[in-house]
């Protein structure tokens, strides 16, 4: 027998919020709560609304990420790629989602601070320039495309 004993935190219409880590991925009622909390995507500068989004593990399952709201934030695709090949930190606030933009933080983190970030991090905290997609000067809209350096295209 595999049975277990699992400690929940139930909404008030009686839906399951926070599950540990006995389910990997977030349910409709924690979505739900996510798009009320986050409301876009919660990389900093972007508006792309919840919507559109993925929930993210903020500790990533595989390292013992919980499926918890306090664990849990909503990124666009662009971001959520862009968290996982740069390795960004992040953590639940009383505003919200805060990111960590240096490269690396996330291993950092990890470690408990042991392990230096990655060198290549912009100096002043700023996302690099192509940590968003190209917006229309006129109209202040989204241009989904690349933007990647021509040599790795």
């Amino acid at each position: 027998c595999h049975g277990a004993v699992l400690p929940v935190v139930v909404g008030a219409g009686g839906q399951v919020l926070d599950l540990g880590r006995t389910i990997r991925f977030f349910t409709m009622a924690q979505r739900k709560s996510l798009v009320l909390r986050d409301r876009h995507c919660t990389f900093p500068g972007c508006d792309v609304p919840a919507t559109w989004c993925d929930a993210h593990h903020l500790v990533h399952w595989l390292d013992g990420g919980s499926s918890d709201l306090a664990n849990a934030g909503l990124l666009c695709g662009w971001h959520h790629h862009l968290v996982h090949r740069r390795r960004y930190a992040a953590r639940v606030g009383p505003d919200g989602v805060c990111w960590d933009l240096t490269r690396g933080s996330y291993d950092a983190m990890l470690d408990g601070g042991q392990r230096q970030p990655d060198d290549r991090s912009a100096q002043d905290g700023k996302p690099d320039s192509q940590d968003h997609p190209a917006r229309d000067q006129r109209s202040g809209r989204t241009r989904w495309q690349r933007t990647d350096p021509p040599d790795r295209r």
